[in-house]
């Protein structure tokens, strides 16, 4: 395993200020996956189904919730970044975290309809209803204020104070009760022309109290609608984690290639240049000229049809790292592929010559205006491959 302290890949100047971008991992053992499938040796962490002898993820099943937790701890510091984005997109994470306590839904913006969609869709998809849940399990609800709330929801400001009772609390939290009710009849539109009345914060009062359907029109408003939406987690969004990715992921790559796992080799193996892998700025065959390239040997059986496959490698993310993202946020990530579109990248994580066994793990980006960063929000462990399994490359 190549171990990588500290990696700064990548430096903006925007507004006069420099911003770097730094993941620190440290390896830790993959954990079990109870729920694992297995086919021929191979072994998938997520649902799936079986076509050509291999496993392929099945995107009716497969949530963010089903994805097994960080292998290993990362980080990214982007605080600088704050006043351009307008949130901060810094995180960290440790071996064992949730994918939904680590991505966020800027994260989602270019490869899903997340931005676009209601929570009335979600919750609906997954069972759910506004009244069965509270304000308090919406995170966007915390970061609201008086007048981002009805800028995100133009018809509240047709409502009186008094008509929307998460919002006569608010005022009476703040301000007195005496002050509510001398503004219970005043409309909100109103009120969010005083500057103290339009900073107040709603998480200044018990949102637990209030379910989704007492703020009229919360739950047809578009996420991207809301205050920070974009550094909202997973986990703060009420039925997403459950949601298909079939439901809201607007790629998840098209027919591809199948090939054949011939021979399973570790680190000793060096300067591989018929390769399958790299990234979408130096292309999936970009060789690893280097004295360490971990790396799966591929065939491609005449059943197949694709003998043209016959000696192709699949190098390690842990051995190799290549260019990534693009503009502002341009760097490095671990080499790997893009089987199934954008959202994600498929990268080997760890080879066991002894027992020709290879793990493989997934990455996720971000993007904002000005880029994308390298595939870096990872890694979560995704499948394994013996030697003769049946691997899926995705469209060449």
């Amino acid at each position: 395993m190549l171990q990588r302290n500290v990696i700064q890949y990548a430096a903006l100047i925007l507004a006069g200020a420099t911003a770097f971008i730094s993941l620190n991992t440290i390896f830790l053992a993959k954990p079990k996956i109870a729920s694992a499938q297995k086919s021929a040796g191979s072994e998938m962490y997520v649902p799936s189904i079986k076509s050509n002898g291999a496993l392929l993820p099945d995107w009716e099943r497969i949530t963010f919730r089903v994805i097994p937790p960080a292998s290993e701890g990362g980080s990214l510091n982007l605080s600088s970044l704050k006043g351009v984005l307008g949130y901060d997109a810094s995180r960290s994470w440790n071996a064992g975290d949730s994918i939904t306590s680590i991505v966020m839904l800027g994260d989602l913006a270019e490869v899903t309809n997340l931005p676009t969609r209601s929570l009335l869709s979600i919750l609906n998809t997954v069972g759910l209803s506004g009244n069965s849940v509270s304000l308090a399990d919406f995170g966007l609800i915390k970061q609201q204020t008086l007048k981002t709330l009805v800028d995100a929801i133009p018809d509240l400001a047709n409502f009186s104070l008094d008509e929307v009772a998460p919002l006569y609390d608010l005022v009476e939290t703040q301000l007195g009760s005496e002050s509510a009710w001398t503004l219970k009849d005043w409309e909100l539109g109103e009120l969010i022309n005083n500057n103290l009345l339009a900073n107040l914060p709603l998480d200044s009062i018990n949102l637990a109290k209030y379910d989704l359907n007492s703020l009229p029109g919360l739950l047809n408003t578009p996420l991207d609608q809301f205050a920070g939406w974009g550094e909202t987690l997973i986990g703060e969004i009420p039925g997403l984690a459950d949601l298909p990715f079939a439901n809201f992921f607007t790629d998840l790559g098209t027919p591809g290639i199948f090939a054949l796992v011939d021979i399973v080799f570790g680190e000793k193996e060096a300067h591989r240049v018929n390769t399958v892998t790299g990234s979408d700025v130096v292309g999936f065959d970009y060789p690893c000229d280097q004295n360490n390239c971990a790396h799966i040997e591929l065939s491609g059986p005449d059943w197949l049809g694709a003998t043209f496959f016959h000696g192709k490698q699949w190098i390690s993310g842990n051995s190799q790292w290549v260019a990534g993202g693009s503009g502002c946020l341009a760097g490095s990530e671990p080499t790997g592929r893009l089987p199934f579109g954008e959202g994600f990248k498929v990268v080997l994580t760890d080879t066991d010559e002894a027992s020709g066994l290879a793990e493989f793990s997934i990455y996720f980006r971000f993007s904002i205006f000005c880029g994308r960063s390298p595939y870096i929000i990872g890694p979560f462990p995704w499948m394994s491959q013996h030697e003769k399994d049946i691997i899926f490359l995705g469209a060449f």
